[in-house]
Protein backbone atom coordinates (compact mmCIF):
# COMPACT_ATOMS: atom_id res chain seq x y z
CA UNK A 1 0.00 0.00 0.00
CA UNK A 2 1.47 3.59 -1.10
CA UNK A 3 0.39 6.93 -0.16
CA UNK A 4 -0.40 9.85 -1.80
CA UNK A 5 -2.60 12.93 -2.72
CA UNK A 6 -4.20 14.28 -5.85
CA UNK A 7 -4.22 17.66 -6.66
CA UNK A 8 -5.06 20.75 -9.18
CA UNK A 9 -4.79 24.51 -9.40
CA UNK A 10 -5.87 24.82 -5.76
CA UNK A 11 -2.60 23.11 -4.10
CA UNK A 12 -0.50 25.65 -6.40
CA UNK A 13 3.06 26.37 -4.88
CA UNK A 14 2.84 22.58 -3.08
CA UNK A 15 6.26 22.07 -1.68
CA UNK A 16 6.94 18.73 -3.25
CA UNK A 17 10.36 18.07 -1.78
CA UNK A 18 8.50 18.43 1.93
CA UNK A 19 5.45 15.94 0.45
CA UNK A 20 7.97 13.56 0.05
CA UNK A 21 9.49 13.98 2.80
CA UNK A 22 6.21 13.23 4.64
CA UNK A 23 5.57 10.02 2.74
CA UNK A 24 3.92 11.32 -0.58
CA UNK A 25 4.80 8.43 -2.99
CA UNK A 26 2.49 9.47 -5.80
CA UNK A 27 0.39 12.46 -7.27
CA UNK A 28 -2.84 11.91 -9.62
CA UNK A 29 -2.48 15.78 -11.08
CA UNK A 30 -5.86 17.64 -12.89
CA UNK A 31 -4.94 17.64 -16.22
CA UNK A 32 -8.04 19.40 -17.69
CA UNK A 33 -11.51 19.80 -17.72
CA UNK A 34 -13.83 19.93 -20.64
CA UNK A 35 -11.57 21.62 -23.45
CA UNK A 36 -8.66 23.70 -21.18
CA UNK A 37 -5.59 22.69 -19.26
CA UNK A 38 -5.43 23.20 -15.61
CA UNK A 39 -2.68 26.29 -15.57
CA UNK A 40 -1.20 23.97 -12.50
CA UNK A 41 -0.72 20.87 -14.28
CA UNK A 42 2.55 21.14 -15.93
CA UNK A 43 4.20 22.95 -13.36
CA UNK A 44 2.85 20.00 -10.67
CA UNK A 45 4.04 17.03 -12.83
CA UNK A 46 7.44 18.60 -13.90
CA UNK A 47 7.83 19.34 -9.73
CA UNK A 48 6.57 16.13 -9.13
CA UNK A 49 9.32 14.11 -11.69
CA UNK A 50 12.20 16.19 -10.03
CA UNK A 51 11.81 14.85 -6.55
CA UNK A 52 10.76 11.56 -7.76
CA UNK A 53 7.30 11.36 -7.10
CA UNK A 54 5.08 9.12 -9.14
CA UNK A 55 2.30 10.69 -11.55
CA UNK A 56 -0.66 9.47 -12.29
CA UNK A 57 -3.21 12.35 -14.45
CA UNK A 58 -7.30 12.78 -13.65
CA UNK A 59 -9.22 14.75 -16.52
CA UNK A 60 -12.89 16.68 -14.86
CA UNK A 61 -15.32 15.04 -17.14
CA UNK A 62 -18.41 17.02 -18.16
CA UNK A 63 -19.34 15.23 -21.16
CA UNK A 64 -23.08 14.29 -21.14
CA UNK A 65 -22.60 12.04 -24.13
CA UNK A 66 -20.13 9.00 -25.46
CA UNK A 67 -19.44 11.41 -28.76
CA UNK A 68 -18.41 14.48 -26.35
CA UNK A 69 -16.59 12.35 -24.06
CA UNK A 70 -14.53 10.66 -27.02
CA UNK A 71 -13.42 14.30 -28.04
CA UNK A 72 -12.88 15.28 -24.47
CA UNK A 73 -10.47 12.58 -23.71
CA UNK A 74 -8.48 13.41 -27.60
CA UNK A 75 -8.12 16.49 -26.09
CA UNK A 76 -6.61 15.64 -22.67
CA UNK A 77 -3.94 12.86 -25.12
CA UNK A 78 -3.40 16.11 -26.96
CA UNK A 79 -2.37 18.43 -24.74
CA UNK A 80 -1.43 17.06 -21.95
CA UNK A 81 -0.61 13.24 -22.44
CA UNK A 82 1.95 13.12 -25.25
CA UNK A 83 5.74 13.09 -24.70
CA UNK A 84 4.98 12.43 -20.59
CA UNK A 85 5.05 9.32 -18.87
CA UNK A 86 2.76 8.70 -16.19
CA UNK A 87 3.67 5.50 -13.52
CA UNK A 88 -0.27 5.91 -12.46
CA UNK A 89 -3.74 5.44 -14.58
CA UNK A 90 -4.99 7.99 -16.64
CA UNK A 91 -8.54 8.58 -14.81
CA UNK A 92 -12.12 10.28 -15.98
CA UNK A 93 -12.96 12.26 -12.53
CA UNK A 94 -17.00 11.47 -13.23
CA UNK A 95 -18.56 13.71 -10.30
CA UNK A 96 -20.17 16.48 -12.27
CA UNK A 97 -23.66 17.71 -11.63
CA UNK A 98 -24.31 17.38 -15.33
CA UNK A 99 -23.93 13.29 -15.06
CA UNK A 100 -26.53 13.10 -12.56
CA UNK A 101 -29.12 14.29 -14.94
CA UNK A 102 -28.67 11.56 -16.75
CA UNK A 103 -29.75 8.16 -16.85
CA UNK A 104 -27.69 5.26 -15.56
CA UNK A 105 -27.44 3.53 -19.23
CA UNK A 106 -25.64 6.95 -20.36
CA UNK A 107 -23.60 7.51 -17.31
CA UNK A 108 -21.91 4.34 -18.32
CA UNK A 109 -21.15 4.73 -22.38
CA UNK A 110 -19.47 8.52 -20.94
CA UNK A 111 -17.23 6.86 -18.87
CA UNK A 112 -16.50 3.65 -21.29
CA UNK A 113 -16.23 6.05 -24.69
CA UNK A 114 -13.87 8.45 -22.40
CA UNK A 115 -11.84 5.19 -20.99
CA UNK A 116 -11.69 3.23 -24.34
CA UNK A 117 -10.30 6.36 -26.31
CA UNK A 118 -7.59 6.45 -23.62
CA UNK A 119 -6.63 3.15 -23.84
CA UNK A 120 -6.56 3.04 -27.55
CA UNK A 121 -3.74 5.58 -27.66
CA UNK A 122 -1.61 3.12 -25.40
CA UNK A 123 -2.75 4.60 -21.84
CA UNK A 124 -4.17 2.93 -18.74
CA UNK A 125 -7.91 4.02 -18.38
CA UNK A 126 -9.60 4.12 -15.28
CA UNK A 127 -12.23 5.95 -13.47
CA UNK A 128 -12.75 8.23 -9.99
CA UNK A 129 -16.26 9.28 -8.47
CA UNK A 130 -17.31 9.04 -4.65
CA UNK A 131 -19.25 5.99 -3.70
CA UNK A 132 -22.60 7.29 -3.85
CA UNK A 133 -22.24 7.78 -7.72
CA UNK A 134 -20.72 4.41 -7.99
CA UNK A 135 -23.91 2.70 -6.35
CA UNK A 136 -26.51 5.08 -7.40
CA UNK A 137 -25.54 6.71 -10.90
CA UNK A 138 -23.84 4.70 -12.99
CA UNK A 139 -22.46 0.40 -13.34
CA UNK A 140 -20.16 0.81 -10.75
CA UNK A 141 -19.15 -2.75 -10.62
CA UNK A 142 -19.34 -3.68 -14.35
CA UNK A 143 -17.63 -0.59 -14.79
CA UNK A 144 -14.66 -1.35 -12.31
CA UNK A 145 -14.46 -5.31 -14.00
CA UNK A 146 -13.02 -3.14 -17.20
CA UNK A 147 -11.40 -0.36 -15.42
CA UNK A 148 -8.83 0.66 -13.03
CA UNK A 149 -11.46 2.14 -9.93
CA UNK A 150 -10.19 5.23 -7.82
CA UNK A 151 -13.27 5.34 -5.23
CA UNK A 152 -13.15 8.49 -3.01
CA UNK A 153 -14.92 7.80 0.69
CA UNK A 154 -13.87 9.72 3.11
CA UNK A 155 -14.30 7.56 6.45
CA UNK A 156 -12.25 5.25 8.48
CA UNK A 157 -12.07 1.58 6.29
CA UNK A 158 -11.50 1.46 2.62
CA UNK A 159 -14.33 -0.01 0.36
CA UNK A 160 -13.65 -3.14 -0.81
CA UNK A 161 -13.54 -3.26 -4.74
CA UNK A 162 -11.42 -0.20 -5.50
CA UNK A 163 -7.67 -0.48 -6.43
CA UNK A 164 -7.20 3.61 -5.12
CA UNK A 165 -8.68 4.86 -2.10
CA UNK A 166 -9.32 8.62 -1.91
CA UNK A 167 -9.96 8.39 2.24
CA UNK A 168 -9.54 12.13 2.92
CA UNK A 169 -9.94 15.77 2.01
CA UNK A 170 -10.91 18.65 4.16
CA UNK A 171 -12.04 16.17 6.05
CA UNK A 172 -10.11 13.16 6.91
CA UNK A 173 -10.24 10.43 9.60
CA UNK A 174 -6.81 9.12 9.65
CA UNK A 175 -4.19 11.74 9.10
CA UNK A 176 -3.57 15.19 9.04
CA UNK A 177 -5.49 17.00 5.90
CA UNK A 178 -2.52 18.97 4.85
CA UNK A 179 0.52 18.03 3.21
CA UNK A 180 3.12 20.47 3.18
CA UNK A 181 1.25 22.70 4.59
CA UNK A 182 -1.50 22.79 2.21
CA UNK A 183 -5.35 21.04 2.04
CA UNK A 184 -5.21 18.16 -0.38
CA UNK A 185 -6.89 15.32 -0.99
CA UNK A 186 -5.35 12.04 0.49
CA UNK A 187 -5.02 8.34 -1.10
CA UNK A 188 -3.86 4.72 -0.45
CA UNK A 189 -2.88 2.44 -3.34
CA UNK A 190 -3.11 -1.06 -3.35
CA UNK A 191 -1.94 -2.15 -6.65
CA UNK A 192 1.87 -1.78 -7.93
CA UNK A 193 1.13 0.28 -10.97
CA UNK A 194 4.26 1.79 -11.69
CA UNK A 195 5.78 -2.09 -12.39
CA UNK A 196 2.62 -2.52 -14.59
CA UNK A 197 3.34 0.62 -17.11
CA UNK A 198 6.68 -0.95 -17.31
CA UNK A 199 5.79 -4.55 -18.29
CA UNK A 200 3.24 -3.42 -20.46
CA UNK A 201 4.47 -0.29 -22.01
CA UNK A 202 2.18 1.85 -21.41
CA UNK A 203 1.51 5.72 -20.50
CA UNK A 204 4.60 6.60 -22.40
CA UNK A 205 7.17 3.98 -21.56
CA UNK A 206 8.28 1.78 -24.35
CA UNK A 207 7.52 -1.69 -24.77
CA UNK A 208 10.86 -3.53 -24.30
CA UNK A 209 9.64 -5.47 -21.43
CA UNK A 210 7.16 -6.97 -23.40
CA UNK A 211 9.45 -8.43 -26.00
CA UNK A 212 10.77 -12.03 -26.18
CA UNK A 213 9.74 -15.36 -27.27
CA UNK A 214 7.47 -16.84 -24.83
CA UNK A 215 8.15 -20.24 -23.38
CA UNK A 216 6.71 -22.59 -21.13
CA UNK A 217 6.96 -21.85 -17.39
CA UNK A 218 7.03 -17.80 -18.23
CA UNK A 219 6.01 -15.87 -16.09
CA UNK A 220 2.98 -13.30 -18.02
CA UNK A 221 0.19 -10.32 -17.64
CA UNK A 222 -2.85 -10.58 -19.48
CA UNK A 223 -3.10 -7.40 -20.80
CA UNK A 224 -6.11 -5.09 -19.54
CA UNK A 225 -9.58 -5.98 -21.33
CA UNK A 226 -7.91 -8.74 -23.57
CA UNK A 227 -10.36 -11.47 -24.35
CA UNK A 228 -10.50 -14.90 -24.26
CA UNK A 229 -8.68 -16.54 -27.19
CA UNK A 230 -11.33 -16.46 -30.24
CA UNK A 231 -14.27 -15.26 -28.40
CA UNK A 232 -15.69 -11.62 -27.25
CA UNK A 233 -15.64 -12.36 -23.51
CA UNK A 234 -12.87 -11.21 -21.17
CA UNK A 235 -11.86 -12.83 -18.28
CA UNK A 236 -12.60 -12.07 -14.74
CA UNK A 237 -11.17 -8.85 -13.59
CA UNK A 238 -8.18 -10.27 -11.20
CA UNK A 239 -6.74 -12.52 -14.21
CA UNK A 240 -5.70 -8.78 -15.51
CA UNK A 241 -3.94 -8.33 -12.17
CA UNK A 242 -2.40 -11.60 -11.31
CA UNK A 243 1.18 -12.79 -12.77
CA UNK A 244 -0.06 -15.98 -14.38
CA UNK A 245 2.14 -19.13 -15.82
CA UNK A 246 2.99 -20.12 -19.20
CA UNK A 247 1.37 -23.90 -19.44
CA UNK A 248 0.89 -24.29 -23.59
CA UNK A 249 1.97 -22.76 -26.60
CA UNK A 250 0.23 -23.39 -29.49
CA UNK A 251 1.53 -20.88 -32.46
CA UNK A 252 -0.66 -17.95 -31.23
CA UNK A 253 -3.03 -19.84 -28.94
CA UNK A 254 -1.41 -19.80 -25.00
CA UNK A 255 -2.80 -21.60 -21.88
CA UNK A 256 -2.06 -19.62 -18.51
CA UNK A 257 -2.55 -20.44 -15.06
CA UNK A 258 -2.13 -19.28 -11.61
CA UNK A 259 -0.39 -22.54 -11.14
CA UNK A 260 3.03 -24.31 -12.44
CA UNK A 261 0.60 -27.87 -12.76
CA UNK A 262 -3.14 -29.34 -12.43
CA UNK A 263 -6.13 -27.20 -13.63
CA UNK A 264 -5.64 -24.10 -15.77
CA UNK A 265 -7.35 -20.47 -16.00
CA UNK A 266 -7.54 -20.24 -19.84
CA UNK A 267 -6.46 -19.84 -22.87
CA UNK A 268 -5.75 -15.92 -24.84
CA UNK A 269 -3.77 -14.87 -27.79
CA UNK A 270 0.04 -14.35 -27.25
CA UNK A 271 -0.09 -10.63 -28.71
CA UNK A 272 -2.49 -9.86 -25.54
CA UNK A 273 0.50 -11.01 -23.15
CA UNK A 274 3.39 -9.22 -21.60
CA UNK A 275 6.27 -11.14 -20.56
CA UNK A 276 7.19 -10.88 -16.96
CA UNK A 277 9.89 -13.11 -15.51
CA UNK A 278 11.41 -15.49 -18.11
CA UNK A 279 12.54 -19.00 -17.03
Amino acid sequence: MEFGIDISRYQKGLDFETAKKQGVKFAVIKSSQSDFTDPEFVSHFDKAQKYGIYTGAYHYLTSTNADDAKRQAEYMIDKCLRGRKFEYPIFADAEDAALKELDRKTVDSVIRAFCDTVEKAGYWAGFYCNYNFYMNYCSGRELAERYSLWLASWSESAPAECQMWQFGGEVNLLRENTVAGIVCDQNYCYMDYPALMRERGLNGFSKEAAQGELKVGDKVRVQSGAPIYKSDKKFQSWVYLTDLYVREINNSRVVVSTLKSGSVTGAVDKKYLTLVKSV
